[in-house]
């Protein structure tokens, strides 16, 4: 054999090995990468769960509303005249039956000066017609019509008597006289104001309840309010309306202020609390709650064989610290990370909150 034939031979036992090398590597890496992805494959997901338990908490209403006086009141003139006298001062504290508009009494005065001399010249023309009848010399008829004579006389003086104390506007009530309408040298018509008179004894609050939450309430429960200024009294509720508001289809509840001496304007923003029961219930973070597919609020957890499940919720009560929800079981592994990205009916492993991988 010569040179030629020998390198050639040589060339082509190397390039044999060579791809026989190359086709031997390939497989291993190939199975190399079959076996990882099988092993990626089948790999559980983890997730990150907390422990809650469902336990008694106090529900209840929760409303806003707005601070009232106890009873208000715009005084009016009863007859016209000109105004005289506005003795009350704005903002002071007045007994019932206090002037607060005084009008000019001159005419009225004399009109039941007027009807006294009338009622006085009837009674002497009855007792001399009554005194004739009865000793025979006068008919019983003339000193009954004297009587009915003297009867119109004293209803006259009464109604002047009437009109001349209507020159006088008068407090109703105590209470304090807000604003004065009115002032001196004014001319009043009848149905004019005077002023506005509110009672502040006690404050109350307002508030207009939902269908749902009207029906937990009664007179007479007890609550709490919290003012705009973070004070907080209790209330007694006074009145709870049965008869809807016909655009709002909300109910009218009144509850009354126990304030001590504290004076509690009206007219502010107020929160109405008024506890109506305890309700099994789980405290939970309100990051936690998330939304199905069709948009139900809830939350999403790990039942004992280790499916995500997600449970819809009801947020009754709200708190600086967390959220109280209805709705879950008594207890119950919550998914506390990543509960977006895990799907109902997935099985994973649950891993506690502290002991997490990264």
């Amino acid at each position: 054999m010569n040179r030629s034939t020998l390198i050639a031979a040589a060339i082509l036992v190397a390039l044999i090995a060579w791809f026989g090398f190359n086709s031997l590597k390939r497989g291993s890496l190939s199975s190399h990468q079959e076996v990882v992805h099988q092993e990626a494959g089948d790999a559980t997901p983890e997730a990150v769960v907390m422990t809650v338990t469902a336990e008694p908490h106090l529900l209840k209403i929760n409303v806003k509303g707005r601070t009232a006086p106890d009873k208000s009141v715009t005084v009016k003139a009863g007859t016209s005249g000109n105004v005289v006298a506005t003795p009350a001062k704005e903002g002071s504290f007045v007994k019932a039956g206090t002037l607060l508009c005084g009008l000019d009494v001159e005419a009225r005065a004399a009109r039941v000066k007027e009807a006294e001399a009338s009622r006085d010249a009837a009674r002497a023309d009855y007792n001399a017609a009554a005194s004739l009848a009865a000793k025979g010399l006068g008919a019983a008829n003339n000193a009954t019509a004297a009587k009915a004579r003297l009867d119109a006389a004293e209803a006259a003086v009464n109604s002047a008597k009437v009109e001349l104390g209507k020159t006088q506007i008068r407090a109703p009530f105590d209470g304090i006289f807000e604003t004065r309408l009115a002032e001196a040298g004014d001319f009043l018509a009848p149905g004019s104001a005077c002023g506005v008179l509110v009672d502040m004894d006690p404050v109350i609050v307002s508030a207009q309840l939902t269908e749902q939450q009207a029906g937990y309430l009664a007179t007479g429960m007890d609550g709490d309010t919290r003012l705009a200024n973070g004070k907080t009294y209790p209330v007694s509720l006074r009145y709870v309306a049965r008869t809807a508001d016909g655009p709002t289809r909300t109910f009218l509840v009144e509850a009354a202020i126990a304030s001590g001496d504290d004076a509690v304007p009206a007219g502010i923003t107020a929160e109405l609390f008024v506890p109506i029961g305890e309700v099994p219930a789980t405290k939970i973070s309100a990051g936690l709650l998330t939304l199905s597919d069709d948009g139900q609020l809830g939350v999403r957890y790990v039942e004992a064989d280790n499916t995500v499940r997600f449970v819809p919720v009801n947020v009754i009560d709200e708190t600086p610290d967390g959220i109280w929800v209805s709705g879950l079981p008594q207890s119950v592994q919550l998914i506390s990370l990543g509960q977006d990205y895990l799907s109902e009916g997935v099985t994973v492993k649950p891993v506690p909150s502290r002991g997490a991988q990264p």
